[in-house]
């Protein structure tokens, strides 16, 4: 009878074994499933770049508090990732117009190699070139195209912009015409 009460006694010690195992996993399965703690959010440094048709680049630069990657993405869609270090990111997009400067001050010239390019204010020595297009022959011209083009021809809106830049292509194919823009 004794070895009946020890089998009785090391059975129900079993069964309380395995019920205290089956309830310790069932509380780290459960424990795994929950989402960890959210790190502290990050601040990152995010540069924006607008690309416009006629050259320009426009940037701005924002910190932001990133929480989920997923509203990140919502948040900035339509725009394209080209740079991504710890803590900063580098956005852009192609717009589908002139600069809003260029609205105000932008000039299709010809710098003093004959490359066709656009301007904030008129063309000169001390002008930069915000986008070269194609080399011209500027001496082969029509007198007053080339004139203009070294005084620099205004343009206000995307239409005028590539009206001017299709006159000097048109007179430029009949010349010698070399493509610049990458």
């Amino acid at each position: 009878m004794n070895s009946r009460k020890v089998r009785k006694k090391n059975g129900f010690l079993l069964l309380c074994s395995l019920s205290l195992a089956a309830v310790f996993s069932f509380q780290q399965s459960a424990a795994a499933a929950e989402p960890a703690p959210d790190k502290k959010p990050a601040k990152v440094h995010i540069q924006f770049e607008k690309v416009y048709l006629d050259g320009d680049v426009g940037i701005e630069n924002r910190e932001v508090t990133i929480g989920k990657v997923e509203d990140f993405k919502v948040a900035y869609k339509g725009w394209q990732l080209i740079d991504h270090k710890k803590n900063f990111m580098l956005f852009r997009k192609q717009v589908d117009d002139i600069s809003p400067l260029s609205k105000t001050n932008g000039y299709i010239g010809v710098t003093e190699d004959g490359v066709i390019s656009t301007f904030h204010g008129r063309p000169g020595i001390l002008s930069e070139p915000i986008q070269s297009f194609f080399q011209i022959d500027i001496k082969r011209l029509e007198s007053r195209m080339a004139d203009d083009l070294k005084k620099g021809i205004p343009y206000r809106t995307k239409k005028e912009f590539e009206h001017v830049i299709e006159a000097v292509k048109s007179s430029g194919n009949r010349h010698h015409l070399k493509d610049m823009k990458t």
